[in-house]
C-alpha cells in the first residue's frame, strides 16, 4: 500500500477520540433517522457486494457522539473474505467501508489502473457518497507511489483533507483506497469533525510565528542514541549522535492567536514526563531479547572475562531494592545488552509465589553490570497495603529518589537533571488518591556542558504510602559523546528545520480541561510537503536530516521520463521501469539499442522484488552476489558481463521461481526454426518462456548466442511481471 510521507506534529490523541467520530447532530437517546433496511439500501445502492458474500450480521451503536449502523457480509466456509461498512444513522452517509478476498496464487504485478485513474476513481466515489462535503475536500497532492512493488499487485491510498477559510483541518478529511489491478475500491473512511472552527481574524503573521518559534527554544541541541539494531557482535555498537530537534511539549505547535507555544492537556491526573513506574521491568520488555547462553557458557565467560557472578549480582540487587528475605530467585540469565554488545548483564526474577487465598505475589527484577558490578535497575512488586497511613508528598518522594540516586551515582550525580514537567502541580485537594495513582515518578536526564541526553539518565519510582522506592532504572553506556565544536547553531538549524518543514496555518483539535471538552484551535506548526521525505532530526556537524532511526533522509528514487524510447516496440515496458526509478543509469535518456550489462539487468530485477529504494546504495558486485545468493545466477560473473537470449531466458525462469520446470525438456514442444540446435539444458527455459509470453525473440528463430539490448531486457522484465502462477 502507498502510505504517505507527511509528518503530523501537534494534534492530541484524546481529542482525536473525542472528535472525529459521528455527527453530534442527533441524542443517542432519539431514535435513528434512517433504518437498518434503509442503511442496507444505501450500502447496496452504492456498492456492488459479492454474491458469494451470504452471511449478513449488523450492530448499531449509540453514544454521545452519535449513531451508527454496522454492516457486515462474510462469506461462508473457510476460504473467506468479507465485505463491511459503515452508515451514519443520523445523515445516512456511509462512512467507511472495506472489502476483502482470498487470492489463491499470485497474479500480475503491473499495475492495470494508473495512479491519475485511481485518484479519478476516488473523487467519482467521494461525489457519489458525499456530496455535500466535498466543497471542502481537497486532495491531498501525494507524489505518484512506485507502481512497480514488492508484495504484488499495489494498491493506490488517495488522501483527502478538509479544508475550512482556506486553512487545511488536521486530522479531519477522507481516504478511499483503490487496487491497482482493477481498479475496484478496497476501502474508504471519512472522519469528520463538528466542532465551531475559530475565525482566523486577528492572527499573527507566519514571519512572527517562526520569531516565536526560534525565540522560545522549540528545538534543541541533544544527545541522542539512534533507534537502530546493530549485530551483537564484538564492536558493533550504536553510537551516540549530537543533533537539533524539537524537544518541548508543544511539538513545535504556537497559538495562531496569542502566539505561545501549545502545551497539550493530557488529563487531571497525568504526569507530564514522569517515568512509567515500571523500571527495568519495562525497560527489558521493550528491548530486543538476544539467545540466552547456556549456563556451561556462562560460567565460561565469567572465568574468562573476570565477570562477577550470579550470587554478586544477586546481592546488589537484593542490597539496594531489598526484599530479599521474603522472595525466592526463580531465574539468572546472562545476556548481550542490544544497543551495546560489548556490555553483559545479569537479569534475575524473584517472586514469593501467589496465595491461593489472596491470589497476591510479590516480586523483584534486577539487572546488574556484569563486568562492573553497577546496579542497572531494579522493579519491587508488593502487595497492597492495607495498612496504609498517610501519602507520601510528592516533594518528600523526590528526596527519597535524589537520595537514592546520590548513593548509587555519586561520580555522575552532577550531571543528572530533573526532566521538564517531571513534577506536576495539583490545585489544592486535587492531588490523586493513592488508589489511582500509588507512586510518585521521577524522570532524571543526563546533561552535558548544558546539553541534555535524554536517552541518558535514572527513572525512580516511589511508593507513597510505604514511602520506599519501588523501581530504578539507569541508562549510561556511553562515557564519550561526539565533540560539539563546528556545530550549525540553533539560528542556523531553527532555519534549516523550517525551510523543510515550514511552519503551516491549521486547525487543530486540543483537549481543556476547563471547558471539559475538545476545542479546535489555530496553530502554526511545522509540516513537510507531500513530496518531501519526513525527517526527525538535524545532525548537528552536517544539517543532514535524519530518521528515527539516525538514518539519513533522502528522497524517494524519481520517476524518470526517458526521450529516446518513441515508437520503441519496448516503449510501454520501459516507461514502467522509468516511473519505477528503475533502469536509470543514464538519467532521463535509456540507451534502448546499447548492449546490457548483466548488473544493470540483475538491478533492476531485484529493484522490481525489492522496491527501488531497497537496492539504492549496492554496488555492482553487491548486486551479483545478490542475485547468487537468490540462485538467479549460478556463478560469480563480471557485473559488465553481456547477456545473451539463452541466458536472459534462464535468468526469467529462475526469477519466477520456475526453474524445476525448466528441468524437463523432454515435455515441451519447440516451434522455432533453430530447436533442433538448441542445448537440451536450454530448451525448457525457451520454451517456457515462449509459452509465457516473455521472450519470443523475432517469432522463428530463437538465437540463442544473440547478445540483448536493453529494451529486450526491459521488455522481458516487465512482460515476467505479468505472469499469474
Amino acid at each position: 500500500m502507498h502510505t504517505s510521507g507527511r509528518q503530523i506534529i501537534s494534534g492530541l490523541l484524546i481529542a482525536l477520540m473525542l472528535t472525529f467520530s459521528l455527527p453530534a447532530a442527533a441524542s443517542a437517546a432519539d431514535p435513528p433517522v434512517f433504518s437498518l433496511e434503509q442503511a442496507i439500501q444505501i450500502v447496496r445502492l452504492n456498492f456492488e457486494i459479492p454474491t458469494e458474500f451470504t452471511d449478513f450480521s449488523s450492530s448499531f451503536s449509540q453514544s454521545e457522539s452519535g449513531q451508527a449502523w454496522y454492516l457486515v457480509w462474510n462469506k461462508p466456509g473457510q476460504t473467506g473474505g468479507n465485505f463491511s461498512a459503515q452508515v451514519d444513522a443520523t445523515t445516512g452517509e456511509v462512512i467507511a467501508m472495506n472489502t476483502w478476498k482470498p487470492q489463491p496464487g499470485t497474479s500480475s504485478r503491473i499495475p492495470a489502473i494508473s495512479w491519475v485513474q485511481a485518484q479519478q476513481i476516488s473523487t467519482e466515489l467521494l461525489h457519489r457518497l458525499i456530496p455535500n462535503r466535498m466543497s471542502s475536500l481537497v486532495m491531498i497532492p501525494d507524489p505518484e507511489p512506485n507502481p512497480l512493488t514488492a508484495f504484488g499487485p499495489s494498491t493506490y491510498t488517495i488522501n483527502w483533507q478538509r479544508v475550512a477559510n482556506q486553512i487545511p483541518v488536521e486530522g479531519v478529511g477522507a481516504w478511499v483506497t483503490v487496487s491497482a489491478a482493477d481498479g475496484q475500491v478496497q476501502g474508504y473512511s471519512l472522519n469528520w469533525s463538528y466542532l465551531p472552527l475559530p475565525d482566523p481574524a486577528g492572527i499573527i503573521s507566519p514571519g512572527a510565528a517562526e520569531q516565536i518559534f526560534n525565540r522560545d527554544g522549540l528545538i534543541q541541541l541533544q544527545y541522542v542514541l539512534s533507534d537502530r539494531l546493530v549485530p551483537l557482535t564484538k564492536g558493533a555498537r550504536s553510537n551516540p549522535l549530537l543533533v537539533y530537534r524539537i524537544d518541548h511539549p508543544s511539538n513545535g505547535a504556537i497559538d495562531a492567536f496569542t502566539g505561545s507555544p501549545i502545551v497539550p492537556e493530557y488529563g487531571p491526573w497525568a504526569s507530564g514526563g514522569g517515568a512509567d513506574g515500571l523500571g527495568g521491568r519495562a525497560e527489558s520488555a521493550l528491548q530486543p531479547v538476544p539467545p540466552q547462553l547456556t549456563p556451561e557458557e556462562q560460567a565460561e565467560l565469567i572465568n574468562v572475562a573476570g565477570l562477577i557472578s550470579q550470587e554478586q549480582a544477586a546481592a546488589t540487587v537484593v542490597k539496594w531494592a531489598g526484599g530479599g528475605d521474603k522472595l525466592v530467585l526463580r531465574s539468572a540469565s546472562l545476556d548481550q545488552d542490544w544497543r551495546y554488545p560489548e556490555l553483559r548483564i545479569w537479569s534475575l526474577s524473584w517472586s514469593s509465589g501467589a496465595s491461593l487465598a489472596t491470589q497476591q505475589s510479590e516480586y523483584l527484577y534486577g539487572r546488574v553490570d556484569a563486568r562492573t558490578g553497577e546496579l542497572l535497575s531494579f522493579n519491587l512488586g508488593l502487595s497492597p497495603d492495607e495498612n496504609a497511613g498517610s501519602a507520601l508528598s510528592q516533594t518528600a518522594a523526590q528526596k527519597l529518589a535524589e537520595d537514592l540516586l546520590l548513593r548509587l551515582q555519586g561520580a555522575r550525580f552532577g550531571e543528572f537533571r530533573l526532566a521538564p514537567n517531571t513534577l506536576t502541580v495539583y490545585p489544592s485537594g486535587q492531588v490523586p488518591p493513592v488508589s489511582v495513582m500509588p507512586v510518585w515518578s521521577f524522570k532524571y536526564i543526563r546533561t552535558v556542558n548544558g546539553i541534555s541526553f535524554p536517552d541518558n539518565g535514572a527513572d525512580i519510582s516511589v511508593d507513597r504510602t510505604r514511602q520506599i522506592i519501588t523501581s530504578y532504572t539507569l541508562n549510561w553506556l556511553y562515557d564519550e559523546l561526539p565533540s560539539v565544536q563546528g556545530t550549525l547553531g540553533l539560528e542556523q538549524a531553527n532555519r534549516l528545520y523550517l525551510q523543510t518543514a515550514p511552519l503551516t496555518l491549521m486547525y487543530a483539535p486540543y483537549y481543556s480541561a476547563a471547558k471539559g471538552s475538545t476545542q479546535m484551535r489555530l496553530v502554526y506548526q511545522p509540516q513537510n510537503p507531500p513530496a518531501m521525505p519526513s525527517f526527525r532530526m538535524i545532525e548537528a556537524h552536517s544539517g543532514a536530516l535524519l530518521d528515527g532511526q539516525g538514518q539519513p533522509v533522502t528522497p524517494s528514487t524519481p520517476a524518470h521520463v526517458f526521450n529516446d524510447i518513441t515508437a520503441n516496440f519496448a516503449e510501454k515496458e520501459i516507461t514502467l521501469l522509468g516511473r519505477s526509478g528503475l533502469m536509470t543509469e543514464y538519467g532521463d535518456a535509456f540507451h534502448p539499442d546499447e548492449e546490457v550489462k548483466l548488473a544493470a539487468l540483475l538491478r533492476a530485477m531485484l529493484g522490481a522484488s525489492m522496491g527501488s529504494e531497497a537496492i539504492r546504495n549496492l554496488t555492482d558486485a553487491e548486486i551479483v552476489q545478490r542475485s547468487l545468493e537468490l540462485g538467479w545466477i549460478k556463478e560469480d560473473l563480471p557485473p559488465d558481463s553481456t547477456v545473451a537470449r539463452g541466458f536472459l531466458a534462464q535468468l526469467m525462469v529462475r526469477y519466477l521461481d520456475l526453474e524445476y520446470l525448466a528441468q524437463l525438456p523432454d515435455i515441451y514442444q519447440l516451434s522455432y526454426q533453430d530447436s533442433a540446435a538448441l542445448d537440451p539444458t536450454l530448451k525448457g527455459y525457451a520454451a517456457l518462456c515462449w509459452g509465457l509470453e516473455i521472450i519470443r525473440a523475432d517469432g522463428i528463430a530463437f538465437h540463442a548466442s544473440h547478445i540483448i539490448n536493453r529494451a529486450e531486457a526491459a521488455a522481458a522484465l516487465i512482460r515476467s511481471l505479468r505472469v499469474s502462477k
